[in-house]
C-alpha cells in the first residue's frame, strides 16, 4: 500500500491532489510546526497570493486559528475535501498524522508502519529537505518519487482545462506507482 503525506495547506495546488489520487492512504500533517509565510494559510493563483491571516504565536498547525477564530485545520480540511470531491478523489483515504516526538524520516517510517504501508510517495525535493531513502528502504519501505508535470494551482487548472480534463490529468499514474 502507498502512503503519501502533506501538510494541511490552504487551497492546495494541483500536484497535491495528484499525490492524493495516487496514494492508498493520504496523511494530512497537522501535528507539525506552523510555517510563517508557508502554504498553510496562503495560496498562489495566477501569480497572485491569497493569504488568510492567522492569530499569532508559534503554535503547531492543529492549534492555529485564522483571525476570526476559525480553526485552521478544519477550514483547510474542508477546502481539501471539497476539491478532492470535485476531482473525483476518494476522500475516505484521508487521515491525520499521529502525535509523535519523531521528525523527518523517522516520522514518515512511523506513519507507514502505523498504516501498514510499504511504499511512500513523495516529491523528489524531500530528499534534500528531510527524507533519507536508505533508512526508508532499510525499514522495508520503498520510496516512490512523485513527478507531476502540471505545477499549477487547482483553480488555474479548472480555468485552463475545465474540471473533467483536470480530473483525467490527476488520474494518470505516476511513473513507478503500480496500477
Amino acid at each position: 500500500m502507498i502512503l503519501a503525506a502533506h501538510q494541511a495547506n490552504f487551497i492546495p495546488w494541483l500536484p497535491f491532489f495528484s499525490k492524493m489520487e495516487q496514494s492508498d492512504v493520504f496523511i494530512l500533517m497537522i501535528n507539525v510546526q506552523f510555517e510563517k509565510n508557508g502554504w498553510q494559510n496562503r495560496c498562489q493563483v495566477n501569480g497572485n497570493y491569497w493569504t488568510m491571516p492567522v492569530e499569532g504565536g508559534t503554535l503547531p498547525i492543529n492549534q492555529k486559528r485564522y483571525v476570526g477564530g476559525q480553526n485552521l485545520v478544519m477550514i483547510n480540511t474542508q477546502w481539501i475535501n471539497s476539491m478532492a470531491v470535485t476531482l473525483g478523489i476518494n476522500t475516505g483515504k484521508i487521515r491525520y498524522d499521529i502525535p509523535t516526538n519523531k521528525n523527518g524520516t523517522d516520522r514518515i517510517i512511523e506513519l507507514c508502519k502505523h498504516y501498514s504501508c510499504d511504499q511512500y510517495l513523495t516529491n523528489p525535493s524531500a530528499m534534500e529537505k528531510y527524507l533519507d531513502e536508505k533508512s526508508m528502504n532499510d525499514e522495508g519501505i520503498e520510496v516512490i518519487h512523485h513527478k507531476f508535470e502540471h505545477k499549477i494551482h487547482v483553480f488555474e487548472a479548472f480555468d485552463k482545462w475545465g474540471i473533467e480534463k483536470t480530473r483525467r490529468l490527476i488520474k494518470r499514474r505516476v511513473e513507478g506507482v503500480p496500477n
